[in-house]
């Protein structure tokens, strides 16, 4: 029996398929681990595309006492500046500065009435390239004093409180459709007590005037709920299509295949944007005024942008030859 038990013999491959499968086995999960690592890597390496929006100055036409505003530092136009720096502070949003905008107001003669509807303010946005311009109403801005006191055998006491009450209706509108896309409130309140004993008639205290302060922080707790609001429903402005500036740029620089515009964010360029270059071949005045009425060009090529700050912009040529410093620049897409 053990002769015949030494004899036999078994096939190596039994024994050899079930090892090669424990092999193979953790390398595929291993690998498949690793796959989705990097893919997982590669989408939090993506970087998110910020908002393009304009702020435009809070109106307070509804605020019972306008006197008030001038507690707060810069007034109706304070609210606005401390909602942009929120909305940049928040890292979500590209906000247009102060100066680019104002310039553009009075370019276009637009928002002259002092309040802006929602087709004025999607004018105002498509000149920018922006995708959402903000329009808002300060709808209560008030401060409230209340004294309270007693006293016995001649000794006295008394209290004063003042309290700062600020609402605020911020609406989205989508500069392409000029349709408010979403409406914002937020609700800010601030208070300061000031108390003083007197024995006969004689005594003393703390008092003192902290409007403004008390305005500012008002203010600010109301911006806050405001910019929570407009996060809670910034999926609806991602979703927004890129808009393409109605701003023109000189070129303000040839180097072989590289061409330097003298307009870059503020203006609403972009990377990747594409503009037009044109030559103005001859200028048509108006023969009552002297003044040019229109330009006549012609086109030259056309040039994508690859880098871009806030005052300028660097591009490839795609198309044409013979570009020249003084060139138009017109985005078209």
């Amino acid at each position: 029996m053990r002769s015949r038990l030494k004899s036999m013999t078994f096939p190596r491959q039994l024994y050899s398929i079930p090892l090669i499968a424990l092999t193979i086995v953790p390398s595929i999960a291993v690998l498949g681990n690793v796959r989705a690592n990097a893919q997982t890597s590669e989408v939090q390496s993506q970087p998110t595309q910020k908002i393009r929006i304009a702020v435009l100055d809070f109106d307070y036409g509804s605020v019972s006492n306008p006197s008030w505003l001038s507690f707060l530092p810069g007034g109706a136009r304070g609210v606005s500046d401390i909602l942009v720096n929120r909305l940049v502070q928040s890292g979500s949003y590209t906000v247009i500065e102060r100066s680019q905008l104002e310039a553009i107001l009075q370019e276009q003669d637009l928002g002259a009435s002092g309040r802006v509807d929602a087709s004025t303010a999607a004018e105002i946005g498509r000149i920018l390239g922006v995708q959402a311009v903000i329009i808002g109403s300060i709808t209560q801005f008030d401060l409230e004093r209340k004294s309270s006191g007693g006293g016995a055998l001649g000794i006295g006491v008394s209290n004063e409180e003042t309290e700062a009450y600020v609402k605020l209706s911020a609406r989205v509108v989508n500069t392409t459709s000029a349709e408010i896309m979403m409406v914002a409130e937020g609700n800010g309140q601030a208070d300061q007590s000031d108390g003083s004993v007197s024995v006969f008639g004689i005594g003393g205290g703390s008092s003192t005037d902290n409007e403004g302060k008390l305005f500012t922080q008002a203010t600010e707790q109301a911006i806050d709920q405001v910019v929570g609001a407009l996060g809670e429903n910034s999926a609806k402005m991602t979703s927004l299509p890129n808009a393409i500036p109605s701003i023109t740029a000189l070129v303000a620089d040839v180097t072989g295949n590289t061409i330097v515009l003298n307009k870059g964010t503020s203006a609403g360029y972009q990377q990747g944007m594409r503009v037009a270059i044109e030559r103005v071949t001859k200028e048509v005045k108006d023969p009552a005024t002297g003044q040019v009425i229109r330009r006549l060009t012609q086109p030259v090529g056309v040039v994508e942008l690859t880098e871009v700050d806030s005052q300028s912009s660097v591009g490839k040529v795609v198309s044409g030859t013979q570009f020249k410093v003084g060139d138009v620049a017109k985005p078209t897409q």
